[in-house]
């Protein structure tokens, strides 16, 4: 086998020098063709051989760089044959190489190794160089030196390419779907348009119905031909046009004609031109007009009133509004005041029906009570003893007479023809609901029973919760002899010990005298909703006693520089006219003055 071996290792080196000049033509591919001569018995060999081939990096032991080859049925011809070895990329690196080669007959049991290894020669390195040309192998960074051209670069990677060098300039074309781009600049894109589907939804588009929920300020001319919808509170500055009939406006829109409503429960608040106040508050609102500098004529302000307590308007200092309102004016003027008897000088007090149909007035001299019909003396109704104060219901058909200070208290359910013990009174006077279900001692009350008013001196409080807390704090024209308040205690009737009788329309801001003789008052009724009264006077000293009813009705072209007062369900829209002055263009309920 030696001597074969060696005719063989000859063959190789003539065989590899014409694989290389082969390769370095084709450059492509990793197998080479191998030639050889095997002899046997010192002949050329002639037959069907197994030939097996592998790659090791020694001569002798070392390390095996390729798994074993083996070419089975090779046809030797006079001792010459030819193969093909292909052992893959990856194993030619420029690292020197030994071929080892072993042999059997066809379908023999084993192989047997022909010494020594032959070394590797150019050719297969051929194949290294054909991979290293086309990067299909390992090239490390170490390996890479100077510029790449642009040129050479072409064709895509399906890797990770990292370029962390903030520098890096790219002038050409990068496909893909940039899923994982970050730190991108939307303010470098130049050219180019973005999709409307990749806009975010809260971008309005030009093409696309509109729901704006935000605070919005539109400032220029809009014209608006498709189907909108503004949920927000949104100002619009310029000269707009809405000429779907499709439009939907959910919020509140403020301008010239155009007002919306804010709710609010402030006790006190500073109105803005063309804006609505919804007033929910349970006490009296006081709303303050918007001050003329900031008003351009025509410029709207409307109230209402949405909680118990009603509303109060209060022009700024040279303002004034002018209006029919009413307004309480000097019972002097309305006659003669009631008199029961010739001979009877006591008057104590006196109680009204909300029409003012049914009076009924006691006094120290009257063993009962007298009762008046539309104006006109009934009768008296007599029980034991003289009656102190007294109090009806809003149909005059409920009456409650107590008898002396601290006395027991009487009641008739069929207006003053008939009576039963009620209680007791604690003293002062008593006051009952607008359906007399319910009477109090010392206090005036409200229809409902929920405002409630006392006076000690010239002070008056009042309560917005049934007596639980008194809040409110009102400063009488002088030392208080008698009250009675509304339903909603904005209007006030007070008599004042040896002066005047005074009515308030606004909870107290600004009283009106109702008479101009000093007199002693001692009693007061008032119907729910403060338009008509009732008042004693007795008889003390040079100062003259008598019964006084009066009713308000509106007075044409009032100009008031104080307030306008609302009760709960009423409402006002006040429009600015210049110079200083606003009136009222519609309103509902009772609109008062002072």
């Amino acid at each position: 086998m030696a001597s074969q071996y060696t005719t063989v290792n000859r063959r190789i080196l003539v065989v590899l020098l014409f694989a290389s000049i082969s390769l370095r033509v084709a450059a492509q591919g990793t197998a080479f063709s191998y030639q050889g001569r095997l002899n046997a018995g010192g002949a050329p060999a002639t037959g069907a051989y197994d030939l097996r081939f592998a790659v090791f990096n020694a001569v002798t032991n070392g390390t095996q760089s390729s798994y074993y080859l083996t070419n089975a049925a090779v046809a030797v011809s006079n001792g010459l044959f030819g193969v093909t070895l292909g052992f893959g990329a990856g194993v030619f690196t420029g690292t020197n190489y030994w071929m080892d080669i072993g042999v059997r007959t066809n379908g023999g049991a084993s192989f047997t190794a022909l010494f020594p290894r032959q070394p590797i020669l150019p050719v297969p390195y051929a194949i290294f160089a054909n991979t290293a040309s086309n990067l299909l192998g390992t090239l490390t960074a170490a390996q890479f030196t100077g510029n790449l051209p642009a040129s050479q670069v072409s064709g895509g990677t399906t890797n990770v390419v990292n370029f962390t060098n903030l520098n890096n300039a790219f002038s050409g074309t990068f496909t893909g779907n940039g899923s994982t781009l970050s730190n991108l600049n939307a303010s470098l894109l130049a050219t180019g348009t973005i999709a409307d589907a990749r806009l975010s939804t809260n971008v309005a588009l030009l093409n696309t119905n509109q729901i704006f929920t935000g605070s919005n300020t539109f400032s220029g001319v809009i014209v608006s031909t498709g189907t909108n919808l503004f949920s927000g509170p949104n100002t619009f500055n310029g000269a707009n046009t809405f000429s779907n009939w499709a439009n939907s406006f959910t919020g509140s829109f403020f301008g010239n004609g155009l007002v919306g409503w804010i709710a609010t429960n402030a006790p006190v608040v500073q109105a803005v031109r063309d804006h609505g106040y919804m007033l929910t508050n349970l006490g009296l609102v006081t709303v303050t007009l918007p001050a003329s500098a900031s008003l351009t004529n025509g410029d709207i302000v409307r109230v209402s009133g949405a909680g118990a307590g009603g509303w109060l308007i209060q022009p700024n200092s040279g303002q004034s509004i002018i209006g029919n309102f009413a307004s309480y004016t000097n019972c002097d003027a309305l006659g003669n005041p009631y008199t029961a008897a010739a001979t009877d000088d006591y008057y104590l007090n006196a109680a009204a029906s909300a029409d003012g149909m049914r009076l009924y007035v006691v006094g120290s001299s009257i063993i009962g009570v007298e009762i008046f019909v539309n104006s006109v003396y009934l009768n008296t109704v007599s029980f034991t003893g003289s009656a102190r104060s007294i109090a009806c219901s809003a149909n005059g058909r409920i009456v409650y007479a107590e008898m002396g200070t601290g006395g027991a208290i009487q009641k008739s359910t069929d207006g003053g023809v008939t009576w039963v013990s009620s209680g007791t009174a604690t003293g002062g006077f008593i006051s009952c609901t607008a359906d007399g279900s319910k009477v109090f001692n010392s206090v005036a009350c409200s229809g409902d029973g929920t405002y409630l008013a006392k006076f000690a001196g010239s002070s008056i409080s009042i309560s917005t919760n049934g007596g639980t807390g008194w809040s409110i704090g009102v400063t009488a024209p002088g030392t208080l002899g008698c009250l009675a308040v509304s339903s909603d205690c904005t209007r006030i009737l007070a008599g004042v010990t040896n002066g005047l009788l005074y009515a308030s329309a606004n909870q107290g801001k600004s009283w009106t005298p109702l008479t101009s003789t000093a007199q002693d008052w001692a009693g007061a009724g008032m119907s729910p909703d403060g338009s008509k009264f009732a008042a004693a006077a007795i008889y003390s000293g040079t100062l003259a006693s008598g019964v006084y009813i009066g009713s308000v009705s509106a007075l044409p072209n009032t100009v008031t520089t104080t307030s306008i007062v609302g009760s709960q369900g009423g409402a006002v829209e006040l429009q600015y006219l210049g110079n200083n002055q606003f009136m009222p263009v519609s309103s509902t309920g009772t609109v008062w003055a002072n």
